[in-house]
């Protein structure tokens, strides 16, 4: 988490350096960066271990009209989650591109509450071993994305940002809720 921090830091700390006079809600495109925590929620009932969070990220790129309200496209990788019962073992990994809305309010000048609606194609990847054997299979499927975030301005041009998003990853027609929580950098330019 330390290392997380870190590279948090000197995102923001070079995205500062290169800060332009424009503010946040002016019209113009932006990049967000996160790293964070996937949580799936799935039944583990029957296995000897389940690991139901993972590390993950998001990028997004979007576009700020200026008056709150943004047109943002992301990739997100909700990280990789494991079950296993005795020689068996399986692992589904949730990656979802997504395009939606999102609209910024401003809560003081440093303070802002973002919130995001969209839709996702998540791809959704298990694998099995049972012994040497091993096998993998996906399945694609469309899904709401919801999100919520709150940042802070470092710089005109740079904010941090704390946040969750969720969707649903689905495979032979059982969904399970996927949600990540990062923080990550904001940077207009």
């Amino acid at each position: 988490m330390k290392q997380i921090a870190i590279t948090l830091a000197a995102l923001a700390l070079a995205a500062s350096a290169q800060a332009q006079s424009t503010n946040i809600n002016s019209a113009s495109p932006y990049a967000l960066l996160s790293l964070g925590q996937g949580h799936l929620n799935a039944d583990c009932s029957g296995t000897q271990t389940c690991d139901r969070n993972a590390f993950g990220g998001k990028a997004v790129l979007g576009y700020s009209f200026g008056n709150g309200f943004a047109l943002e496209g992301g990739y997100a990788d909700f990280g990789k989650f494991r079950a296993t019962q005795g020689a068996t073992g399986v692992s589904a990994k949730p990656q979802a591109l997504s395009i939606g809305a999102a609209y910024t309010a401003a809560l003081t000048p440093q303070w802002g509450l973002t919130g995001r609606l969209g839709v996702a194609r998540v791809h959704t990847k298990v694998n099995a071993e049972v012994g040497s054997l091993t096998g993998s299979d996906s399945e694609n499927s469309t899904q709401p994305l919801i999100g919520l975030g709150l940042n802070y301005a470092l710089t005109p041009t740079t904010r941090l940002e704390l946040g969750v998003d969720a969707t649903r990853a689905e495979y032979m027609g059982e969904r399970s809720n996927v949600r990540m929580v990062s923080l990550g950098a904001r940077m207009a330019f």
